[in-house]
């Protein structure tokens, strides 16, 4: 062959890996390395669907080579693997062993050979090809590796070996290979098909809805699209949020009553920990659904949305090794997970609940939250105080106090005397209720759920903090402390637990996560299509006619919405809502309640034209299908379940994204969008100040009135 050499590999020791020897091969001068082999006899089986059943025939193979253990020069073991597994190689011929035994680890190999049974005593029961081996007659080099690679997989099965989280990233299709990642990302594809499979034999109809859309003031922080598009100002697509208005629209139209999407959205959110700019939901809208309280749990419509969705959520649980899920879901309402929990989205699995000491108090709330001492589970001096002491490092204002469980009354007095919490509101309370409340919380208090491993002790520790009533947004300071404790002591039991959280306040003041577009008024606490509760649709429409601003608030927060959240150990896993159907009713709510100006109304004109033309009932929820896998997968980071992730600030360092426009092509690619480019002179040292904010080609639409459309 032309232009080839006989050269010998330059070995290089890649960090912590066995040194691969250097053997003479066919190399190309220009690359310096063993010539790929393009045309190959195809797979007659996967390296991991091999078993006794398969003794005596002849395999071809095809994978990865892994670290060789060679034992002579007429013996040695090699573990070949692809996606479905490992097998050991057993090589005998010494010329094989030779070649074998010189191929840099990760090298592609295809080799032909005879699957026999192990030895006696020789069965490995931690592989799931153990009971047999194959016998290599031939092999074929398909790749060759480099000497070096960053890393290994084979070095990476303890997770105390894993290199940094920055180079796994950069190099993520190596840190793939590994087992351990790789099973995550083929059980995310059964978990669909088994999702996909039960939704299409209950007449669900798969339908793709755009990705480009148009910016609407809807939810969080949008991506922006320039376009090509004539005109003086450019023009812009948004990458959708969620499929809400689509998928509302098909319900319009009558094309199917039960439509769902695996759906990519997109939000430009602050970065977070564990939070993706792009990310997957199961969608699921349906048509002719109950408008109002089916049972007097489930107070609000939507039932047939619930029923379809628990049975999805054990279909796909199924498929995991995780304890089963329990046999109901029970339907809690905001108000009591919030004053029993402190959480919107409480974790049952682990006890710990909150009494309110001043109940005849309207507008305050003192929570007590009683933690009992076990013998080898009791809070520290020093974890109480890091208890008290928040996230930025500011000290809460939550009072401690040391108890005895048996004692309440002493406990009574204690707080009646120490309390600064509860003498901001004495007078409505009374020194024998208080008593008898803190009685009835000491015999109810237990950390664990259910039975504990031993008794609790008879002393504890006792949290109070006073907070605004009712409860609002979606935690309380003894709520956050609850959820420290379990993860300071081993509370929590292996077994999920699912609950509904539903009758939400259908409206919520502004904050600051929503003064973009909500501008201090009144926000939707889901989005501004969900519809409210039957009940208090009167409110709604009275608070509409309202002169006075005190009894119209009065009136916004009474108001309940027909929104539901599905909770799993603690996280949300879905939400969704019974719609506004009605057009009158979908513009008063945008156009009296949320105050949005003409233009941002304008914005749903296609919306509010669409009910106008016959709109049924409709009512959906969408899955977080990547915070559903990490839990399925019993993993802390929804990045281990996609296959190419990103960084909690959005960078993806594989792709090196996102990245500038090269220098030369900056103006021609921006100026065909009509966006401006920077054009200063440079300063005095050289530097070219940025343009003026309304120069900047824009990066993101501000709007985040709402925090999420369906999540």
């Amino acid at each position: 062959m032309a232009g080839i050499a006989r050269l010998g590999w330059a070995s290089v020791r890649p960090h912590g890996a066995r040194l691969a020897r250097p053997v003479r091969t066919e190399h190309t001068a220009a690359t310096a390395r063993p010539v790929a082999r393009w045309a190959t006899a195809p797979r007659t089986h996967h390296c991991g669907e091999l078993s006794a059943a398969c003794e005596d025939q002849r395999v071809s193979l095809a994978g990865w080579v892994r670290t060789p253990r060679t034992i002579s020069k007429n013996l040695s073991f090699v573990p070949l693997q692809d996606a479905s597994g490992t097998v050991q190689l057993v090589v005998s011929d010494p010329a094989l062993v030779a070649g074998l035994e010189a191929l840099a680890v990760e090298s592609v190999i295809a080799v032909q050979g005879q699957v026999r049974l192990r030895a006696r005593g020789a069965a490995n029961p931690a592989m799931r090809t153990g009971d047999i081996e194959v016998q290599v007659q031939s092999w074929e080099l398909l790749n060759a590796a480099d000497d070096a690679l960053p890393f290994y997989a084979t070095q990476c099965s303890d997770a105390r070996a894993l290199p940094k989280d920055a180079l796994r990233a950069k190099f993520r299709y190596l840190d793939l290979r590994r087992p351990a990642l790789g099973d995550k990302i083929r059980l995310r594809s059964r978990v669909a098909h088994a999702a996909r499979c039960f939704l299409h034999d209950r007449g669900f109809c798969e339908v793709e809805t755009p990705v480009l859309l148009r910016s609407t003031p809807e939810g969080a922080r949008e991506f922006l699209v320039p376009t090509r598009q004539g005109g003086t100002d450019p023009q812009f697509y948004a990458l959708q949020q969620s499929p809400q208005q689509p998928k509302q629209l098909l319900m319009v139209s009558g094309v199917t009553d039960r439509y769902f999407q695996f759906a990519k959205c997109f939000r430009d959110e602050d970065g977070r920990k564990d939070r993706q700019p792009e990310f997957t939901q199961i969608d699921i809208e349906m048509s002719f659904v109950s408008g109002s309280g089916d049972t007097a749990a489930w107070a609000i419509g939507g039932t047939q949305v619930r029923d379809v969705t628990e049975g999805l959520v054990r279909a796909m649980w199924a498929h995991t090794e995780q304890p089963p899920l329990p046999s109901s879901f029970p339907v809690l309402s905001y108000e009591h997970v919030m004053n029993t929990y402190g959480s919107d989205k409480p974790d049952l699995r682990f006890g710990l609940e909150i009494r309110n000491l001043a109940p005849a108090c309207s507008t305050h709330a003192v929570d007590m939250l009683v933690v009992p001492h076990y013998a080898s589970c009791k809070l520290t001096a020093r974890q109480v105080e890091q208890l008290r002491i928040d996230a930025h490092g500011e000290r809460m204002d939550v009072e401690h106090f040391k108890a005895r469980r048996s004692a309440p009354e002493a406990l009574a007095r204690l707080l009646l005397g120490k309390s600064r919490h509860l003498a901001a509101v004495a007078g409505a309370v009374e020194a024998e209720t208080l008593t008898e409340t803190v009685r009835d919380a000491m015999e109810r208090a237990n950390a664990f759920r259910g039975s504990a491993p031993a008794p609790p002790e008879d002393r504890c520790d006792v949290f109070v903090a006073l907070r605004p009533r009712p409860a609002d947004g979606g935690s309380t300071l003894l709520g956050d402390v609850r959820l420290r404790i379990a993860d300071l002591l081993p509370l929590r039991s292996r077994e999920p637990q699912v609950l509904w959280v539903t009758e939400f306040p259908l409206f919520t003041r502004a904050d600051a996560d929503k003064a973009a577009a909500a501008h201090g008024r009144w926000s939707s606490t889901h989005h501004p299509f969900t519809a409210p509760a039957a009940q208090d649709v009167p409110r709604l429409m009275a608070a509409r006619a309202c002169a006075a601003p005190a009894e119209r608030d009065r009136l916004l927060a009474a108001i309940h919405g027909q929104h539901y959240d599905l909770v799993l150990n603690g996280a949300e896993i879905g939400g969704g809502s019974v719609r506004v159907h009605d057009p009158d009713m979908q513009l008063a709510i945008l156009q009296d309640v949320l105050a949005l100006t003409d233009e941002e109304v304008g914005r749903f004109g296609h919306l509010l034209q669409a009910l106008r033309c016959g709109a049924p009932p409709h009512a959906g929820i969408a899955l977080g299908f990547d915070r559903f896998m990490a839990m399925a997968c019993d993993t802390p980071t929804i990045r281990d379940v996609i296959a190419f992730p990103k960084s909690g600030s959005g960078v993806d360092p594989l792709f090196a994204s996102p990245a500038p426009l090269e220098a030369g092509e900056q103006r021609a690619q921006l100026s065909i969008y009509n966006l401006d480019t920077r054009t200063s002179e440079p300063g005095p040292t050289g530097a070219s100040p940025a343009a003026p904010r309304s120069q900047q080609a824009p990066r993101a639409s501000s709007h985040s009135a709402w925090p999420h459309a369906d999540s």
